[in-house]
C-alpha cells in the first residue's frame, strides 16, 4: 500500500522533472514565443486599418395616458430598443442609409460593416459602423441613424392613423475615432508572446516526458541504478583540444573532472581504485574524452597515470594524444615488444600512453586472455593508476571481457544522445559478467552558473609541458 511519504515524494519528483525540462528547454520556449510574436506582428502589419464611427439614439414611447406613461413608457421604450437592434442590419434600413449617405459601399458590404448595441437597462441605441475609411465610417453610421428614424416612426404608427408609439431622437452624432479600433499590434504581439510561452513550456515538458534519451543526472541514476560520479558540462576547450590544460584554471569543464577524480577517489575509501575502465553503450558518446581528462585530472592531484587504449576496433587515444598508434598493447600480447618501451609519454608530464598497437583479427580473445591480466597487473606495478579506453559494450563484448581485470568500471553517456534502452543494457551486461560498476558519468549538459563561483585557479605544479619522447618508461620512473 502507498503511503503518504511515498506520494509525496512521487509528487516531488514529478515537479522536479518539469522545472529540470523548463530550465534546460528555456532557449526553445523563448524561440518559440519570439516567433509567435513576430508572426502576429506580421499579421497585424499587413492588415488594414479599420476605423469605428457611433451614433447614439434615445428611444421614448407614447400614447396612454400621463399615469401610465409615467411608469409603463420607460419600460415600453427597453423593450422596444432590443428589437431595434435587429431592425439596424435590415436590408430596408441599410439600403435606405446607401441611398442618403451615398457611400461606394454594397448592401452586403454596408451590413457587415454596421451593428447595434443596447445599453443595458437604458433605452439608448448604440449605432457603429467599422470600415477603413474614417470618412466612410462616419457618412454610413449617420445614413444608418437617418434611415432608423424613418423606419422606427413609419412602423410605431397606428393603422388608423395618428401619433407614433415610438420615436427615435439623435443625441450624439455620428463621430469615428481617430485611433483604428483594428488591427492592434501591441495587444496582438503580448497576447501571441504569451501563447508561445505556454505552448512552448507545454512542448519542453512533454517532450522530456515521453523523450527516451538521457538527458540529466536523475535519469541517469535512475536508468542505471548507480552512482552518479560526475556531470561534464558542453565546453569549447573540450571541443579545441580534447584535453583541457588543468593548470589554466577553473573551468567549467575542469572543475567537472576535478569533482570525477574526487568521486572515483571515495568508490572505496579502504582501498582506492587503481585499474579503472571506462566505456560507454554505443559509439562517439565521450568516452575517450573522460578516459583523456579524468587522466590529466588525476596527475594534477601527484600521481602517475597510464592510459591503455583497449579499444583495438576503433582506437582514438593515439589520435588524442599524438602517440605513435602503430605499436602498443597488441604488440605487448603478442610478446613482440618489450612492455615499458610499448608505453610513451604523452605532453602531459606523469601521463603515459599504451596505444592500441597494429590491428588484430581477435580483439576478444586477446583482451579476455591471461595475458591482458598480466598486462594489467604489470602496469599496475608501475604506475599509481591505470584507466583503460574499451569499446562501446553493445556493439561488441570487448567490454565485458575487459571488465573482469579491473577494479571497477564507468558508464559514460551522452546527454540528449544515448538511449535509456542502451544505458539499461550496457547497466545489466556489465553487471551480469560479475564486473564491479563504480558509476555513470554524464556528458555534454548544458552547462549553467555554478553555486560557488571562485577566481582563477592556479595548480600548485603545472604538468602541461611536453616530454622528451626519447626516453622511455623505465627511465623516468627509475
Amino acid at each position: 500500500m502507498t503511503g503518504p511519504a511515498e506520494v509525496r515524494t512521487a509528487d516531488d519528483d514529478a515537479v522536479r522533472s518539469v522545472v529540470r525540462a523548463l530550465r534546460s528547454g528555456w532557449i526553445v520556449i523563448v524561440l518559440i514565443a519570439v516567433i509567435f510574436g513576430g508572426v502576429a506582428l506580421g499579421v497585424s502589419a499587413a492588415q488594414p486599418a479599420k476605423y469605428r464611427a457611433t451614433a447614439i439614439m434615445y428611444v421614448t414611447s407614447g400614447g396612454g395616458d400621463a399615469g401610465q406613461n409615467a411608469y409603463q413608457g420607460p419600460q415600453a421604450s427597453q423593450q422596444r430598443v432590443q428589437s431595434y437592434t435587429r431592425l439596424v442590419t435590415t436590408d430596408a434600413v441599410v439600403g435606405q442609409a446607401l441611398q442618403t449617405s451615398g457611400v461606394p459601399l454594397s448592401l452586403d458590404e454596408a451590413r457587415k460593416a454596421v451593428s447595434a448595441t443596447a445599453s443595458v437597462d437604458t433605452v439608448l441605441l448604440n449605432i457603429a459602423v467599422v470600415e477603413h475609411s474614417r470618412s466612410i465610417a462616419e457618412r454610413l453610421a449617420g445614413g444608418i441613424a437617418t434611415a432608423m428614424t424613418t423606419s422606427v416612426a413609419r412602423l410605431e404608427t397606428p393603422s388608423g392613423g395618428g401619433q407614433p408609439l415610438a420615436k427615435l431622437t439623435l443625441v450624439t452624432p455620428a463621430t469615428s475615432e481617430s485611433t483604428p479600433v483594428s488591427p492592434k499590434p501591441v495587444r496582438n504581439v503580448a497576447l501571441a508572446v504569451l501563447a508561445g510561452l505556454v505552448v512552448g513550456a507545454v512542448g519542453v515538458v512533454i517532450r522530456a516526458q515521453t523523450s527516451n534519451k538521457v538527458r540529466s543526472s536523475a535519469d541517469l541514476a535512475r536508468v542505471t541504478d548507480t552512482p552518479v560520479l560526475g556531470v561534464i558540462p558542453r565546453d569549447d576547450l573540450l571541443r579545441r583540444r580534447g584535453v583541457i590544460d588543468f593548470g589554466e584554471g577553473a573551468a567549467p569543464a575542469a572543475e567537472a573532472f576535478r569533482k570525477l577524480r574526487t568521486n572515483l577517489s571515495f568508490a572505496r575509501v579502504d582501498d582506492p581504485p587503481r585499474v579503472i575502465l571506462v566505456t560507454s553503450p554505443s559509439e562517439g558518446e565521450g568516452k575517450t574524452t573522460v578516459v583523456m581528462n579524468l587522466a590529466a585530472a588525476i596527475v594534477e592531484s601527484g600521481r602517475r597515470v597510464v592510459i591503455v587504449d583497449a579499444d583495438l576496433r576503433r582506437p582514438q587515444v593515439d589520435q588524442r594524444s599524438g602517440s605513435v598508434g602503430s605499436v602498443g598493447l597488441t604488440n605487448w600480447l603478442r610478446g613482440d615488444g618489450d612492455p615499458h618501451d610499448l608505453v610513451q609519454p604523452s605532453q602531459v608530464e606523469d601521463l603515459w600512453i599504451l596505444s592500441a598497437g597494429t590491428r588484430a583479427p581477435n580483439p576478444a580473445e586477446l583482451l579476455g586472455s591471461t595475458r591482458m591480466r598480466e598486462v594489467v597487473d604489470d602496469l599496475s606495478k608501475t604506475f599509481d593508476v591505470v584507466i583503460i579506453d574499451s569499446p562501446p559494450v553493445l556493439p561488441v563484448t570487448d567490454a565485458v571481457v575487459l571488465s573482469a581485470w579491473v577494479d571497477g568500471t564507468v558508464i559514460v553517456a551522452r546527454s540528449g544522445a544515448t538511449r535509456f534502452v542502451d544505458l539499461r543494457d550496457t547497466s545489466t551486461q556489465l553487471s551480469a559478467a560479475g564486473g564491479r560498476l563504480f558509476g555513470a558519468v554524464l556528458i555534454g549538459t548544458a552547462s549553467g552558473p555554478s553555486a560557488y563561483t571562485y577566481g582563477p585557479q592556479k595548480a600548485q605544479r603545472s604538468r602541461f609541458r611536453r616530454r622528451d619522447r626519447g626516453r622511455n618508461v623505465t627511465e623516468v620512473l627509475r
